[in-house]
């Protein structure tokens, strides 16, 4: 029976770094401490904040980092917990393009990408192992997961079949070298028609399954791009140029432009048609769209064995296409007084 993280019982612990461990690697430090946990879970938890240095930015905190003696450590760690090995699932999938290096998924929303805790399933890594037979296992946990979108994300995700191919596509999204681009509906409507949040996101204190704008967080960055407005929302088409976890959902509620029907960041409940047509609310009305309003539309990057660069395109889902022309029938924005006038936020 295989032992697997359970990100949802995090222990805080902290150690100091003894002289003779001088000049060793982080990843291999932690490895040393807790040998229950692979080096590749243990550079993830790095990567993704949940390991801080004393005296350093959370930029300068990765996996080869190299120690000195006295130095203070704290991580947030997962439960171990005792589960049968993920298990092959006949769910369905939307394939956009696969050979024998990598398949490339239309990812539906409510499809979790990997188990959020031991012995789940219903995932597409689950998914993953019964349609593809053979995936990478750079990480036991995620078989195939070189990525990850949000559950309510829906749209286009890559996924590797074998350790050389994770390897290589990991070491692209680590150079930034990827390219993402994504649609959303947000509240209100934006200023400028382009521009560009700079602000950087760190795990949140109290809320483990949020993430917040904090002066201390990883540098995240996302341009943006008005698509269409409406009276009191924006289609907006947005590229992340760095890769945090909810990093969409955080930077527009930052400004004030919370994507639609975001169960965390939004405190706005879901979006219903008589609020569209700016009507009293019907008891028991279906929301237009019962998740975040977010679709990764495109994904380009370079094929693991031979080098090409691909691009690949998700159609938009039913209930953000009928959300979308919901606010275009009922809810269209016409300039009022000179025709310079900007929307407001």
């Amino acid at each position: 029976m295989a032992m697997h993280p359970d990100f949802k019982k995090l222990e805080r612990s902290s150690l100091t770094v003894p002289p003779e461990k001088a000049g060793e690697r982080l990843d291999v430090f932690l490895h040393g401490q807790w040998p229950d946990y692979s080096r590749t879970l243990l550079a993830g938890l790095i990567k993704e904040g949940h390991v801080e240095v004393q005296g350093l930015s959370a930029t300068r905190v990765k996996p080869a980092l190299k120690l000195e003696a006295g130095q203070q450590i704290t991580i947030n760690r997962p439960e171990l917990t005792a589960a049968q090995d993920l298990q092959p699932e006949d769910i369905p999938l939307d394939v956009l393009f696969e050979d024998e290096a990598l398949i490339v998924i239309n990812k539906p929303a409510a499809l979790a990408v990997h188990p959020a805790r031991a012995g789940h399933g219903g995932t597409l890594a689950n998914a993953l192992l019964f349609h593809a037979g053979k995936v990478s296992r750079a990480d036991t946990f995620r078989p195939g997961i070189v990525h990850r979108l949000d559950a309510d994300t829906s749209g286009v995700i890559v996924c590797a079949k074998d350790e050389s191919a994770h390897f290589k596509l990991a070491e692209q999204f680590e150079k930034r070298t990827v390219e993402k681009e994504y649609l959303a509906i947000v509240r209100g409507r934006l200023r400028q028609a382009s521009g560009t949040i700079e602000l950087p996101i760190g795990r949140h204190p109290d809320h483990y399954e949020m993430q917040r704008v904090h002066a201390e967080g990883k540098p995240a960055v996302t341009a943006y791009e008005v698509i269409e407005y409406f009276r009191r929302f924006t289609f907006v088409r947005l590229k992340p140029s760095t890769g945090r976890t909810h990093q969409l959902r955080v930077h527009l509620a930052a400004i004030q432009h919370p994507i639609v029907s975001d169960r965390l960041y939004s405190k706005r409940p879901e979006l219903t048609l008589s609020e569209v047509r700016e009507d009293e609310l019907v008891p028991g009305e279906p929301p237009l769209i019962a998740r975040q309003a977010l679709h990764a539309a495109k994904l380009s990057f370079n094929h693991p064995r031979t080098g090409q660069r691909m691009t690949f395109e998700a159609p938009l889902p039913l209930d953000f296409a009928r959300t979308l022309q919901a606010l275009q029938t009922h809810s269209p924005w016409k300039a009022e007084g000179k025709p310079t006038d900007e929307p407001q936020a």
